[in-house]
This record gives C-alpha cells, structure tokens and sequence, in this order.
C-alpha cells in the first residue's frame, strides 16, 4: 500500500519544513515548527519497530507478571495489529502497576523489568 505509512509522515514533516516553516514569520513558531518536524523525523524512523518493540515489551512483563506467553497470541486473536497489542500491554501496565502498590517491595523481576525500561528509552 502507498504511501507507507513511513512516507506519510516523512511527507507531513517536509511540508512543514520546506512549504510552511519559511513563511513564518514569528521566532517561536518557527522554533515549535522546528520541534514538530524533529518529533516527526523521529516517528518515520521508529514507526517500522514499534510492534515489534511493543510485542518484546509485553513479553517482558508477562515474564515479570508470571504470565503464559501463550495468552498474547489469546488476546490480540494470532497475528498482533497495534491496536490490540496496545491494549493488552496497558492491561499489563495497570497489573505492574497494581503489584507495585500492592506491596511493600517490588520484586527482584519487577525492579530488572524497571531498570531496563529505563535504559529502552535513554
């Protein structure tokens, strides 16, 4: 199908920046201009692994939760769309979430999973 959805937003941040940047006039819009096509740059070149990241992500906390991996296969109905993977990670989030407050200490698994969520997004 074309265009991707990579060539979309590539196509997005270049009207910004070729057509509409320059006839702006106002520093700090063009500065937020500037922003905008710099957050889109980034999304053309991650879009192509953000299922992927996601699916890797829901493995890590169905590992950390005690959870069969089998069930993401169950949940999303065989091949994930993004949607349905999203929506079963946020389910997975709010169960971390709910072990965290629900106990005293996290787990040595839980605290692995946190450190390494935080070094994904350095």
């Amino acid at each position: 199908m074309r265009p991707t959805l990579t060539e979309q937003i590539e196509g997005a941040r270049r009207v910004l920046v070729e057509l509409l940047a320059p006839e702006v006039s106002d520093a700090h819009a063009r500065e937020q201009a500037a922003y905008a096509a710099a957050a889109l740059q980034h999304a053309a070149a991650r879009w192509p692994h953000v299922l992927a990241d996601l699916v890797a992500d829901i493995r890590a906390l169905e590992e950390v939760l005690g959870l069969d991996p089998a069930e993401l296969a169950e949940a999303v109905g065989g091949v994930p769309d993004f949607a349905s993977a999203e929506d079963y990670h946020r389910g997975l989030r709010s169960q971390l979430a709910d072990e965290i407050k629900a106990g005293p200490e996290p787990s040595a698994a839980v605290r692995a999973y946190l450190a390494d969520s935080v070094e994904r997004l350095k």
